[in-house]
C-alpha cells in the first residue's frame, strides 16, 4: 500500500454506515455493523481481508448479509484494480461526509477511460451534496469539490499504485436555493435541486508531485483536464465567493 498513513479509520467506518463501497451497494445506515465496516476500512492486503472476515458477525441476519456484501465488494475491487483503488473509494467517501452530504452518497468504479493517449481508472461518486445557491456561486461549486473532496483525498497517497496512468474522478451533486438545512430537508422529495457534475482527469505522476510538495494544488489542477457538465473548464482555487 502506498498511502501516507493518514487514513482515518474510524471516520471512514462511520461514513460507510451511510454510503456504500462499489459496486453500487445501497446505503445501509446501521450501527450494528460498525465492527465489520471498521475492519473493511483498513484493508490493505488479502491477509487483512481474511482477518476482517473473522470479526464477529452481527446477530441480525440482514445486517450480517450487508456486512458480507461489503466485504465481497472490497474483495472484487482489490482483485480487479488493486488495494489503492479500495483506499481511494474510502477516502472520497469520507471527505464527502465531512463536506456536508445531505442524501445518501454512492461510489463506484466504472472501469477504464482513454483520453489524450492515456488510460484512466474511473471513479464515479454521487456525493449527495446539495449546494445552496444563496451561498455558493456557480463558479465556486467545482472549486468546492476540489478543495473539500478531491485534493484532500489525493494527498493521502504518496504514490497511486493503480493499473492505469491516472484517475478520472467524476463527482455528481445538485444545487438549489434554500433557507437552511431544515428548509432543504422539508422540501427534498419534491425539489431535490438541479444536477451537475465535474470530472477531473489526473495523472498518477502529478499526484506524487503534489504529495511530495513539489507542486501546489493549483498547479495540479492546471495540469489536469477538468470537465464541468461535459465542457472543458479551468478552475482557479481559492475561497468560494458567496453571492451578495
Amino acid at each position: 500500500m502506498h498511502n501516507t498513513g493518514k487514513f482515518d479509520i474510524i471516520p471512514a467506518a462511520l461514513q460507510m454506515l451511510r454510503v456504500a463501497i462499489s459496486p453500487r451497494l445501497s446505503a445501509i445506515g446501521s450501527c450494528a455493523i460498525l465492527a465489520a465496516i471498521t475492519a473493511a476500512a483498513v484493508v490493505t492486503s488479502a491477509a487483512h481481508m481474511a482477518q476482517a472476515q473473522q470479526w464477529k458477525a452481527p446477530a441480525d441476519a440482514e445486517q450480517s448479509g450487508i456486512r458480507k456484501e461489503i466485504l465481497s465488494s472490497l474483495h472484487d475491487v482489490e482483485r480487479q484494480y488493486g488495494r489503492d483503488a479500495v483506499m481511494m473509494e474510502g477516502q472520497l467517501l469520507g471527505q464527502v461526509i465531512r463536506s456536508g452530504s445531505i442524501v445518501d452518497a454512492v461510489i463506484s468504479i466504472s472501469g477504464f477511460e482513454e483520453r489524450d493517449g492515456r488510460r484512466y481508472l474511473a471513479f464515479k461518486l454521487d456525493t449527495g451534496i446539495i449546494y445552496n445557491d444563496r451561498e455558493v456561486t456557480p463558479a465556486a461549486r467545482p472549486v468546492r469539490l476540489w478543495t473539500d473532496i478531491v485534493e484532500p483525498s489525493l494527498r493521502k497517497f504518496e504514490k497511486l499504485n493503480l493499473p492505469a496512468d491516472g484517475v478520472v474522478l467524476v463527482l455528481a451533486y445538485a444545487h438549489k436555493q434554500y433557507v437552511d438545512e431544515a428548509d432543504l430537508r422539508a422540501h427534498l422529495r419534491d425539489s431535490p435541486g438541479d444536477p451537475e457534475s465535474v470530472a477531473f482527469y489526473i495523472r498518477s505522476a502529478d499526484v506524487a508531485e503534489l504529495t511530495a510538495n513539489h507542486i501546489t494544488g493549483q498547479r495540479l489542477i492546471d495540469r489536469a483536464t477538468v470537465l464541468f457538465n461535459g465542457a472543458p473548464a479551468h478552475l482557479v482555487l481559492g475561497a468560494p465567493t458567496p453571492l451578495p
